[in-house]
C-alpha cells in the first residue's frame, strides 16, 4: 500500500510510486505542512486544477520554479462536456478524458519527464478523479500490476472519508446530493475500466502516449524516474 505523508494538514498526500506523490489540494496545508514539502526534496508541484478553481483555492505554491498549472480537462470542448454531461459513473467521466483530453495528458506526462531531479508531485482538488486517472496511467507505464493499481485508487476513500461527507452536506438538493453520492467513492472497478478502455481504444498506455506525442523513449525514461527512491523527508 503506497505510504501516506504527514505534512500538517495535507488531504490525501501519498505515494503512488517511489519517485511520484499524489495529493489533494496544497491549498489544505498548514503554514508548517507547506514549509515541510518545500524541505522534501520535491522539484516540480503540478496543479490539475483549472485557473477558476485556483481563483476559489489560490495555488500556494504559484510564482515557485517547483510549481506547474497545466489543466487536465480541456476548456469550452463540446465533445469533452457533453461526454462529461452523460457520464453516470467514475468510469465514464475517465472513459471522457482518456478520449478527449489526450493533450492534457500527454503534456502532464511531459512536464514530469522534464522536471529537475526530485521527487515529483501531482494535485487537483481532492486528488481523487484527475489526480487519480494520472496515477493511474504512470503506475500503468510503470507496470505495476491492475490489483495494485486499483488497491492504490481504492485507498483514496479511506482518506477522503470526511470530505466526502462535508461535500455532501454541502448539497441540499436531494436528487444532487444522491448523484453526488454515486461519484464521491473510489470503486476498483472504475479505474480497470477507463484502463481496459485505454487498452481496446488505444492500445495501451505506451501507444495513447504515443499518440499524443510523448516517444516511447521518453516514456521508458520517465518509467525509471518514477521507480527510482528518491531521498524524502516530510518535516
Amino acid at each position: 500500500m503506497p505510504n501516506s505523508i504527514d505534512w500538517d494538514a495535507a488531504l490525501n498526500a501519498r505515494f503512488a510510486l517511489s519517485g511520484l506523490i499524489r495529493s489533494a489540494n496544497l491549498s489544505f496545508l498548514s503554514g508548517q505542512g507547506r514549509a515541510a514539502l518545500l524541505k522534501g526534496g520535491i522539484s516540480r508541484i503540478i496543479d490539475l486544477r483549472s485557473r477558476a478553481e485556483r481563483q476559489i483555492d489560490p495555488a500556494p505554491f504559484a510564482g515557485r520554479p517547483e510549481y506547474l498549472n497545466l489543466p487536465l480537462l480541456p476548456y469550452r470542448n463540446r465533445a469533452m462536456n457533453q461526454a462529461s454531461a452523460d457520464a453516470q459513473t467514475n468510469a465514464d467521466f475517465y472513459r471522457a478524458y482518456l478520449d478527449h483530453a489526450g493533450n492534457q495528458i500527454a503534456a502532464t506526462f511531459g512536464a514530469m519527464h522534464d522536471a529537475p531531479p526530485g521527487l515529483l508531485l501531482i494535485h487537483c482538488h481532492a486528488g481523487k478523479d484527475r489526480t487519480g486517472l494520472v496515477a493511474a496511467l504512470a503506475q500503468e507505464l510503470c507496470r505495476l500490476s491492475r490489483a495494485e493499481i486499483a488497491a492504490d485508487y481504492a485507498e483514496t476513500d479511506r482518506h477522503l472519508e470526511t470530505f466526502y461527507t462535508d461535500q455532501l452536506k454541502r448539497q441540499p438538493d436531494p436528487e444532487k446530493r444522491a448523484r453526488l453520492a454515486t461519484v464521491l467513492v473510489s470503486r476498483p472497478q472504475d479505474i480497470l475500466a477507463a484502463l481496459e478502455h485505454l487498452d481496446r481504444q488505444w492500445g495501451g498506455v505506451e501507444s495513447y502516449l504515443d499518440a499524443f506525442g510523448m516517444s516511447r523513449a521518453e516514456q521508458h525514461q520517465l518509467a525509471a524516474r518514477l521507480q527510482k527512491p528518491i531521498s524524502f523527508s516530510s518535516v
